[in-house]
């Protein structure tokens, strides 16, 4: 969903900021293991039904995960292996956030919201899926409504804001990472159409 200008402000500006945390030794697999380390605790404290908190290490744990692409370019170290663990790990933190969402909501009765939280991790794995299986197929496969950046900034924004915000939040993740997968079948059919395996 962000436009490719908006993209390339960002890069560059992420660029920037992790200047200094190349120049003292920081690696790119030390973001990317922070970013997933700081999403444990925002899954417990989301749990917890301390939604501020946790959203807002949400928050911080997607933005240390999102450096790490900038870090590695920056420090010339663009490796298969850490865009591979990345992509891995960004997995793992998705499902972690949306498991302390699900644990919340079952253990206080709202089995409805519980549903629609495992609706949502399960429509973010096919936008990622898609995507993955698209470029294992040597296809481009970049579209699509909400990627991983909105989807979190999405879910801690609502977090933090309040438990009540969180709750369409949700509704709206559930409802649009399928929209977005459905988005990429056809984007890859389109451009498949009439070739063959």
């Amino acid at each position: 969903m962000i436009g490719t200008r908006v993209q390339h402000v960002s890069r560059r500006a992420a660029e920037r900021v992790v200047s200094p945390l190349a120049a003292i030794g920081v690696t790119p697999l030390m973001l990317t293991l922070s970013g997933f380390v700081l999403s444990i605790p925002a899954a417990v404290f989301l749990a917890n039904g301390q939604h501020l908190v946790g959203g807002v290490l949400v928050l911080v744990s997607g933005a240390v995960d999102m450096l790490d692409g900038a870090l590695a370019r920056v420090k010339q170290q663009v490796t298969v292996f850490g865009a591979f663990i990345d992509s891995t790990l960004d997995r793992y933190v998705e499902l972690a956030m949306y498991a302390g969402l699900v644990w919340h909501y079952s253990v206080t009765g709202r089995n409805v919201e519980a549903i629609v939280v495992l609706a949502a991790a399960a429509g973010s794995l096919l936008v990622s899926y898609s995507k993955a299986r698209a470029e294992g197929l040597g296809l481009e496969c970049k579209v699509g409504l909400l990627q991983r950046p909105e989807r979190l900034i999405i879910l801690g924004v609502a977090a933090a804001l309040s438990s009540w915000l969180l709750v369409p939040a949700i509704w709206v993740l559930a409802i649009v990472t399928h929209l977005t997968a459905l988005q990429r079948i056809v984007h890859v059919y389109l451009i498949t159409r009439g070739k063959s395996t």
